[in-house]
Parts: structure tokens; C-alpha cells; sequence
């Protein structure tokens, strides 16, 4: 496996090759990515931090290690800054996918409303009704045939 360097700076000309607003620079002490001078990508130790929002984010936040991260102060614990996730060395083959999205959210950004926030997890399904007794069976097939079958026609097949 590549270091965290290596795979950062590969990452970083991929992109810059992708669209001629994306720089490379310096944001708060460390190594990073610009889009028209917005930080979305840093490259924090033997890490890289992502700025992505909605599912992205989330399964950002899935991979195995990774946590909140707030570009400003690096080095205090998650939550860290909305938006944005420190993903592991461990996960670089899933840096490219984040760095791409991660770019894509802050052109969306830039025209409409984003939120950094993780979206709330989906709702709850809902139960399934009880099985079918042998009674409520015979009572609907019951139901049926009194009806003669007339249930499911359109007017236009009577």
C-alpha cells in the first residue's frame, strides 16, 4: 500500500487535471485542496479530510476510523467542524470517490442551500400486519364469492 502522501498527491493532480479551478494550498498549516479558494480536501498526518454532505457524509463517517474533523483545530476531538470527516490511510481506495464528491458538494454549495450536517438516519419501517389465520383466509375467500368476482373489474369489462 501507497503512503498517505503518495495517494494524496495522486488524488490532487487527478482533480486539478478535472476542473482548472481546483489548487492546490495551504489551509491552516497543512496541505490541501482549494476550489476557487473553499478548502475541500486536507491532508492531516496520515490522513485526508473530506468536506461532503448528505450520504457521502454518512458513509464517510461509516468507514472504520474515521470521525469528525474541524480544519481549524485539527487536533481537538469529533465532532469537529459540520460537514466535514478525517478518513484513514486504511481507506485510501475510497479517497478518489470523496475527493470527487467532496468537490461536487461544494459546486452544489455554491448555488444552492447545502447542509454539512448528517442527515438523520431513515425512518423506522413499518410493522408487518400479523400473519393470516386459516379463519380471516376462508372469511376473504368467503368475501370474494359473494362479491361473484365483481371486485377487481373495470366498469368496462362488465
Amino acid at each position: 500500500m501507497a503512503n498517505a502522501r503518495t495517494q494524496f498527491d495522486f488524488l490532487a493532480s487527478y482533480l486539478q487535471r478535472r476542473d482548472e479551478r481546483v489548487r492546490l494550498g495551504r489551509i491552516a498549516m497543512h496541505q490541501g485542496l482549494l476550489y476557487e479558494h473553499h478548502p475541500f480536501v486536507i491532508l492531516y498526518r496520515n490522513s485526508v479530510a473530506f468536506r461532503v454532505s448528505g450520504r457521502s457524509l454518512t458513509q464517510a463517517l461509516s468507514l472504520a476510523g474515521s470521525t469528525g474533523f474541524d480544519p481549524l483545530k485539527p487536533d481537538e476531538p469529533p465532532p469537529g467542524k459540520p460537514g466535514w470527516v478525517l478518513v484513514p490511510a486504511a481507506h485510501w481506495a475510497a479517497w478518489n470517490r470523496l475527493g470527487i464528491e467532496s468537490m461536487h458538494c461544494l459546486q452544489r454549495a455554491q448555488s444552492q442551500h447545502v447542509s454539512w450536517q448528517v442527515p438523520p438516519p431513515p425512518p423506522e419501517p413499518a410493522p408487518e400486519p400479523p400473519p393470516s389465520t386459516p379463519r380471516s383466509l376462508a372469511d376473504r375467500v368467503a368475501a370474494i364469492m359473494k362479491s361473484g368476482f365483481s371486485f377487481g373489474l373495470l366498469k368496462s369489462d362488465r
